[in-house]
């Protein structure tokens, strides 16, 4: 029974999505590397530790206002146990996975544990701060907190307006990789913003997958979205498009990193990286296409961490 306590809260988590929080904070942190003070192993665990954590307390929150409105309804069963429910005359579950409050744990306890983990985010972006004299990062982690609440949180959340996409851009893009950066440097270069456009675009793509999934059950609970505007044909499309441009994106970084290298890295090393690149976006793209978004899902998010790893040779090279 405690394991499955334990496995229920660790499902409510969401682990497969959770490279999309690690992935901007390493290619962040290997920019900056070079110019980075004397406390950058610190920093960058701690900056990898407040990411982490505040996407777990913003998985939390998500599923419980999404539960509490009925959104999630009918993903109360795991998929697996599909054809039981339909014997037993259950709810069906919805293509996408059972959420917490859906499958009945208390609403409290499921906002509870995003309170804590965010409140454990907090402190490890305090400790941040403490190190490198950045006091304005405060307005940074509040606006971090805010993001995460209101997407699907409140009375009128952005999330159900079609601006969920932009906002994870921004605050799985832009700010894990920059705030990283400037955390380590005091200083963001134009690679920086475009390797957070290209983290960020990473996970556009991986929310897009769950809204495709999810589209009808959007739908019907006016939870209005990129997916639900464009409609699954075309919502696929898009999709694919926002996955290969990240690629393209790394993939020239890493040209441009080649042409001034003074690292003896093997070409054969060089070339693994990219083919792994290339394999998860292929991977995910064709999961994509034919429906099956639960491979689809880890697929995205292993394409973020091979992407990441583009970055890092990157600075290896130079």
């Amino acid at each position: 029974m405690a394991f499955m306590r334990v496995s229920t809260w660790i499902r409510g988590a969401r682990l497969k999505t959770l490279p999309l929080s690690i992935a901007p904070v390493l290619i962040g942190a290997s920019m900056a590397w070079r110019d980075a003070g004397e406390h950058r192993v610190a920093v960058a665990v701690l900056c990898g530790f407040v990411a982490l954590l505040l996407q777990i307390a913003a998985n939390f929150a998500n599923d419980y206002s999404d539960g509490i409105r009925g959104t999630d309804a009918g993903r109360s069963v795991p998929v697996k146990d599909a054809g039981d429910s339909a014997i037993s005359g259950k709810t069906m579950p919805s293509r996408g996975p059972a959420r917490l409050v859906a499958s009945g744990v208390n609403p409290r306890k499921v906002l509870a544990a995003a309170g804590i983990n965010a409140l454990i985010a907090c402190l490890c972006g305090l400790a941040v701060i403490a190190l490198t004299g950045y006091w304005w990062f405060i307005l940074v982690g509040i606006a971090c907190l805010a993001a995460g609440w209101f997407y699907v949180g409140g009375k009128h959340p952005y999330g159900y307006h079609y601006l969920g996409e932009v906002f994870v851009f921004i605050f799985f893009g832009l700010v894990a990789t920059c705030g990283t950066m400037f955390a380590l440097s005091g200083k963001i270069s134009a690679s920086g913003l475009l390797g957070g456009s290209a983290a960020g675009l990473v996970a556009v793509a991986v929310l897009c997958v769950n809204n495709l999934r999810d589209i009808e059950s959007d739908r019907n609970h006016g939870k209005h979205t990129w997916m639900t505007a464009m409609g699954l044909r075309n919502g696929t499309i898009v999709t694919i498009v926002i996955l290969i441009i990240p690629t393209l994106l790394a993939l020239h970084h890493l040209l441009q990193s080649s042409i001034y290298a003074t690292s003896s890295i093997p070409l054969i090393v060089i070339i693994a990286v990219i083919a792994m690149l290339c394999a998860a976006q292929i991977a995910a793209s064709c999961a994509i296409v034919r429906k099956t978004y639960r491979k689809a899902l880890p697929l995205c998010t292993l394409a973020s961490l091979a992407l990441a790893l583009v970055y890092v040779t990157s600075s290896i090279l130079v």
